[in-house]
């Protein structure tokens, strides 16, 4: 397991790198959560990584170290004139993301934490990854 130095979410830049390579995205943003992506002014298709939070199943020495299971969230986006795009572009993301390893560990595929949804002429499909590393803190 991968011990976490200097950014609790540095996960969010690897995955943003690796969705900027995918043909047929025009953009990806980083997303606070699913509403703040559907409220925003958006160009489409589009991917929307969002933190979806962690779990801290395990902790030591007094909550010095713990290991955390981090869940983040690739939404793709498509205006639902396109929808039949919809399609290719996961069947892409899930390609690319398999087996993507960062510096926190590998990228597992997970149940997503929401299901798809349409708003406003768009359409939102989750794809889920969990991410596990340790944290440690100093001992004062």
């Amino acid at each position: 397991m991968y011990l976490l130095t200097d950014n609790y979410l540095i996960a969010e830049d690897h995955l943003v790198q690796r969705l900027a390579t995918i043909e047929g995205l025009r953009k990806v943003y980083r997303s606070c959560d699913l509403a703040e992506m559907k409220e925003r002014g958006q160009v489409t298709p589009a991917a929307h990584v969002i933190y979806a939070g962690d779990a801290v199943p395990n902790t030591a020495q007094g909550g010095v170290s713990a290991h955390v299971t981090q869940t983040w969230m690739v939404v793709i986006t498509v205006s639902l004139r396109d929808q039949s795009k919809a399609g290719p572009l996961m069947a892409s993301v899930l390609s690319e993301m398999a087996g993507l390893h960062g510096d926190l560990g590998n990228f597992v595929r997970v149940n997503a934490p929401s299901r798809p949804g349409f708003s406003n002429g768009f359409g939102y499909y989750p794809i889920a990854y969990q991410i596990k590393f340790k944290t440690k803190g100093a001992l004062k």
